[in-house]
């Protein structure tokens, strides 16, 4: 496995989490896994939440989806499962959005906007996971 240091995109002033990932390229199609750990509270520039960066640019045009789950940690005490998206419309090169489940309209899947990090009080971050495969560009 090659490491690399995933990133979180669409962040709003600074990024106070850390990112650690591995992957995996052959027969021209790229397995990772990318955890990203909020050591402060972090916001996203926009509504429609956090992406994230990947390690090898994905082949463009087609719409990816991977796993994700987000460990509340000590803000919120429960784990989330969603998605994590790359649009068609995509240059591939990074994930697009970042989303689980919620609570709310059905259980919904909404954006993933805010870690809070060390915010109001908490000791520990969230994680956030993200694991799948793509064709390479």
């Amino acid at each position: 496995m090659t490491q690399w240091t995933p990133k979180l995109t669409n962040v709003k002033g600074t990024d106070g989490t850390v990112g650690y990932g591995e992957y995996v390229e052959a027969g021209g199609a790229v397995t990772f896994t990318a955890q990203i750990v909020a050591k402060n509270e972090t916001n996203a520039a926009s509504s429609a939440g956090f992406g994230l960066t990947l390690p090898k640019p994905a082949k463009a045009g087609v719409r990816y989806v991977f796993s994700l789950s987000l460990d509340g940690r000590d803000a919120d005490h429960g784990v989330w499962t969603g998605e994590a998206q790359i649009y068609a419309g995509s240059d591939g090169s990074q994930i697009d959005r970042l989303r689980v489940t919620g609570t709310s309209n059905g259980a919904a899947v909404q954006h993933i906007n805010h870690v809070y990090g060390d915010a109001e009080g908490a000791k520990e971050a969230e994680i956030i996971t993200v694991t799948g495969s793509y064709p390479v560009a």
